[in-house]
């Protein structure tokens, strides 16, 4: 589902147990959407937190939040219940409004199924794992903005950059709410009746992989992210110069999604990189930095192989 479509109606249970229908929260202005796929993971939990602690901003634009995921009503409670949360967890149990908004994973393995089961003798190994993320995460972690009239306005995609979702959506709402208000109270490269479907600057830092990392000392504002958040694990780790790699290798997590979740903090003011000065930097340092970024690399093969 893309900008412009229109919202399929629905009511699904609540945390609460509760009936909820699309149409009663549209009744009141606009609703964000936001699909995530596993209760109370870190990152499910840093994406519906950070929809929490922006409800003020939110109610200043008329807007209401909705949670959903395909787990049952006593977890969507149970998470709900734990993080204090202001706005509904509704319970997409089989998968069906997932799929009518197009964010529910497996439906090719369904297809698949016959010519799975055919193969099932010979190739045992790989079918047991064909459709893992499917059943790990189900569900696309997108939000939809929608209209009073069930018109899409926005969608927002992104599995790893959890707070993007509230951020971006609020972002798009308080500029659309102005330009309905005073449409010609902008000018020039301010106007909005392009800029609505794009999303705000980011400015993500391509962090290379032997770079040392490190905690800026000089934050005063500790970021507010749950226990278990991976972020706060990052930065635990950089409390002493490290590589990407090194990290990756520490924390067991994939190494692109550790570049980027490392690039982000950087731009955020919460790490630095240091720069590479090639002849600048004493052959020995420079030696050392490489040899921790193999050892880091090696570790995370290694980790790989294990798994396999």
């Amino acid at each position: 589902m893309i900008a412009g479509d229109k919202a399929p109606d629905f009511t699904l249970l609540d945390h609460t147990g509760r009936p909820r229908r699309l149409s009663e929260f549209l009744s009141e202005g606009p609703v964000v959407l936001f699909f995530f796929p596993l209760a109370s993971s870190p990152i499910c939990t840093a994406q519906a937190c950070h929809f929490r602690d922006l409800s003020t901003d939110f109610a200043s634009v008329g807007a209401q939040r909705l949670g959903i995921s395909t787990d049952a009503v006593d977890r969507q409670a149970h998470f709900a219940q734990q993080r204090k949360f202001d706005y509904p967890l509704l319970s997409d149990a089989d998968g069906v409004v997932s799929e009518l908004f197009g964010v529910h994973r497996g439906r090719l393995a369904k297809l698949r199924e016959s010519v799975v089961t055919r193969e099932a003798t010979r190739r045992r190994r790989h079918i047991r794992r064909r459709g893992l993320l499917a059943r790990l995460l189900p569900v696309r972690r997108t939000t939809f903005v929608i209209d009073t009239d069930r018109t899409v306005l926005k969608v927002v995609s992104s599995e790893l950059r959890a707070s993007v979702h509230a951020d971006q959506a609020l972002w798009f709402l308080q500029n659309y709410t102005l330009s309905r208000r005073s449409p010609h109270a902008l000018s020039g490269h301010q106007q909005l009746k392009s800029d609505w479907f794009t999303e705000p600057e980011t400015t993500d830092v391509a962090v290379p992989l032997e770079a040392p990392i490190e905690t800026l000392r000089t934050t005063m504002n500790s970021p507010r992210w749950p226990k278990h958040d991976v972020r706060g694990q990052i930065l635990a780790c950089c409390m002493q110069s490290r590589s990407v790699a090194e990290i990756a290798a520490q924390l067991s997590l994939p190494l692109g999604a550790t570049r980027f979740l490392v690039g982000e903090l950087v731009a955020q003011g919460f790490l630095q990189a240091s720069t590479m000065p090639g002849e600048s930097m004493p052959i020995d340092d420079r030696r050392e930095l490489i040899e921790r970024t193999l050892r880091g690399l090696r570790a995370l093969s290694a980790s790989a192989e294990t798994r396999e």
